[in-house]
């Protein structure tokens, strides 16, 4: 039989149709996209009673004082680096940066008057402003936070004493959220629990929560526990919230508190006995 070379053709042909058919791949492809989406969180927790009652009807509480301590406990979870401050406020029915007086229980006299200034409040806070030891440029240790001990009267019957360190910061009743100004000015820094001014570097407390910490596995920089202090004396001119005219007593604040009340500090203007409200609000904000 002979070969027949068309034969021979077709067959080699077919195999390697037969072998380009074995190895070939068809494909489709879709793609996914993923998109991560990280919302910036603020979360601050209050521990505490939300009202704080300092009753004096002791002589002894006049000159002395009352204090609360640990009344309230900040606790900080945030994503972002921020600033921590506490501001002073009241409804203004007495006036700007006074108290306000619902109940009083005498008539003013000639040298009695319903003005306390919102300064009378004293806090304390523990730790100190991490920004203080981180070396914020903007900040005066001594001025900058609440961490400094509630100061005894030294010359009784007088505004004369060595604090006014802790005096609550109070801004301007129409714009409640301006937050704290810091400087290198002895007596003219304003009070922040944690952070400072502007965009600077220590001047805030980084990202971190009181569950887990932040960079430093130390949870310090994120629970503050708040201490409240208010000193009458006698005559009742609170001598803790530093008139104007003493020493370091120049931070916008306690100009503009002090300016709104008509105590003296000698005690010929003192405060008329009666129930006297205010509030504290305690912000968390992103630093900026």
């Amino acid at each position: 039989m002979k070969n027949n070379p068309l034969k021979k053709a077709l067959l080699a042909l077919g195999a390697i149709v037969v072998s380009h058919a074995a190895f070939a791949q068809l494909q489709e492809e879709k793609n996914v996209t993923i998109t991560m989406d990280l919302q910036p969180i603020l979360q601050l927790k209050m521990e505490g009673p939300d009202q704080l009652d300092f009753t004096f009807d002791e002589i002894n509480e006049y000159y002395a004082g009352i204090v609360k301590y640990g009344a309230t406990v900040l606790k900080v979870s945030s994503t972002v680096s921020f600033d921590l401050w506490a501001a002073g406020l009241s409804q203004g029915q007495e006036g700007s940066f006074l108290w306000d007086n619902p109940v009083e229980y005498a008539a003013p006299s000639a040298q009695a008057v319903d003005e306390i200034p919102l300064t009378a409040l004293e806090l304390r806070q523990f730790p100190a402003n991490p920004s203080v030891a981180g070396g914020c440029v903007n900040t005066v240790a001594l001025s900058s936070d609440y961490s400094a001990a509630f100061q005894p009267i030294t010359i009784p019957g007088t505004s004369t004493m060595s604090a006014g360190n802790n005096t609550v910061y109070c801004p301007a009743p129409g714009t409640p959220y301006t937050a704290p100004t810091s400087t290198n000015a002895v007596g003219t820094s304003e009070k922040y629990i944690a952070g400072g001014t502007g965009v600077v570097a220590n001047c805030s407390v980084i990202g971190g929560s009181y569950l887990i910490g932040g960079l430093n596995p130390n949870t310090s920089s994120y629970r503050y526990v708040m201490d409240y202090r208010i000193l009458p004396n006698l005559p009742v001119t609170f001598p803790a919230h530093i008139p104007t005219n003493a020493t370091n007593a120049t931070a916008a604040y306690v100009v503009n508190a002090d300016g709104a009340t008509g105590l003296l500090p000698n005690g010929s203007i003192y405060a008329n006995p009666g129930v006297y409200t205010m509030y504290v609000k305690y912000i968390l904000a992103q630093d900026q």
